[in-house]
Order: structure tokens, then C-alpha cells, then sequence
């Protein structure tokens, strides 16, 4: 059904998500990108393949569409990836700062002084 709604095509190629690097380089230099890992970064190497082999379309260059691209340290394993993005998640550096992230996503710190109720 998705399908139909974009005239038979995933979406344009280039809005598709393709590319780690890419779409990290992207919300970086575009405050209006914004993205969040969702949980299958940290557990699911299979979301990042086209294991089935679909026609996900061309990017404006012609570069036709598949897995997404991966950082060089994955070493063109999805696995890898997903292992070392876990690896990070559980490390010390994470578990001790964690609470300090969330607050500038959901808290105070996101924009201005805390409210006082």
C-alpha cells in the first residue's frame, strides 16, 4: 500500500535513506534534519540490507540504490556495525553521560533557562 502513495516507487532515491555517513553529514550541516537511532541500530543488522532485492529507484547522480552504506569502520558488514553501534551504547562513556543527553533532547537544556512551576 505505501507503494501506491508515491506513484509505485519507494520515494526519490535521494530522500531514501542510503548512507550512514551521509545522513549524518546531513544533520549535521541542516538543523531542520533531524533523525534518532531508532532501536534496530543497536540489535537488527538486517534493516540495512536490501535483501530482497528491491528497485529502491536512483540517486539524482544515476547511482542506483541498495544496502545502505556503511562507515569505513563497519568493514562492509551490517553485523559490524550493529555490534560496535551496541558496543557503544553499553560502554562506560554512554552509561555514565546518558542522563546529561537525554535532557537536551526531552529537559531543560534543550533551549533556554528550566521552568519554574
Amino acid at each position: 500500500m505505501g507503494r501506491a502513495l508515491q506513484g509505485g516507487r519507494f520515494d526519490h532515491g535521494d530522500r531514501l535513506f542510503h548512507s550512514v555517513a551521509a545522513t549524518w553529514q546531513n544533520c549535521l550541516d541542516n538543523t531542520a534534519d533531524v533523525k534518532e537511532l531508532t532501536p534496530e541500530f543497536f540489535y537488527q543488522p538486517e534493516f540495512l540490507l536490501n535483501t530482497n532485492g528491491f528497485d529502491l529507484g536512483r540517486k539524482q547522480g544515476g547511482e542506483a540504490l541498495g544496502d545502505v552504506e556503511l562507515p569505513p569502520w563497519a568493514k562492509g558488514s551490517a553485523d559490524e556495525f550493529v555490534r560496535l553501534q551496541r558496543e557503544a551504547l553499553e560502554g562506560e562513556h554512554v552509561s555514565q553521560d546518558l542522563h546529561h543527553w537525554i535532557d537536551l533532547v526531552f529537559g531543560c537544556k534543550q533551549r533556554g533557562a528550566p521552568m519554574v512551576v
